[in-house]
């Protein structure tokens, strides 16, 4: 009689240490998948940032065609044009996706951007609507293939966390 009693309590307390982990087990598995769903929402919404602020950067460069008989006191190749809509979105812009966007390659091309700007007078700057960069092409150019790389960075950090298979006992 105590035997079954001893045996049906250590039945009781086997399937009760197996239902806790089991337990522990789920509930880390379903830890491991939102964090792992959180990366991968964070690395789409860094792609598409960088690729809309990309999109932005080339809408700029294709802009000297259009607005070529708007040019001032510039007309080298490599100089460059842009409205002040256009700088002030893409301020406004870097401002608010500043957590998606790498700040130092947005402080640098600030930077390198600002010291190109051609002093216009401001009768020019509101005929022309905008700030012309003697050699400010260059710096668009290499910006936007700078924002090219870390496009295809995140995709292949992307796809190795998407390639990541979880199971219950991964750590």
């Amino acid at each position: 009689m105590i035997a079954v009693a001893v045996a049906g309590f250590l039945g009781v307390i086997v399937g009760a240490l197996i239902v806790t982990i089991a337990f522990n087990l789920r509930i880390r598995y379903d830890e491991r998948k939102e964090q792992k769903r959180r990366a991968l929402e964070l690395k789409v919404k860094e792609i598409e940032t960088l690729n809309q602020l990309n999109k932005k950067i080339n809408e700029i460069l294709q802009k000297r065609s259009v607005l070529m008989e708007e040019y001032v006191s510039f007309d080298a190749f490599d100089d460059c044009y842009i409205t002040i809509d256009d700088y002030a979105y893409l301020q406004s812009f870097a401002a608010q996706n500043n957590f998606y966007l790498p700040n130092y390659i947005l402080e640098e091309f600030f930077k390198k951007i600002a010291q190109r700007k051609v002093i216009l007078s401001p009768d020019e700057t509101i005929k022309v609507g905008g700030y012309a960069y003697k050699g400010g092409r260059v710096i668009m150019e290499h910006f936007s293939d700078d924002l090219t790389q870390l496009i295809n960075e995140r995709k292949t950090e992307l796809k190795r966390l998407s390639d990541n298979t979880l199971t219950y006992f991964s750590a």
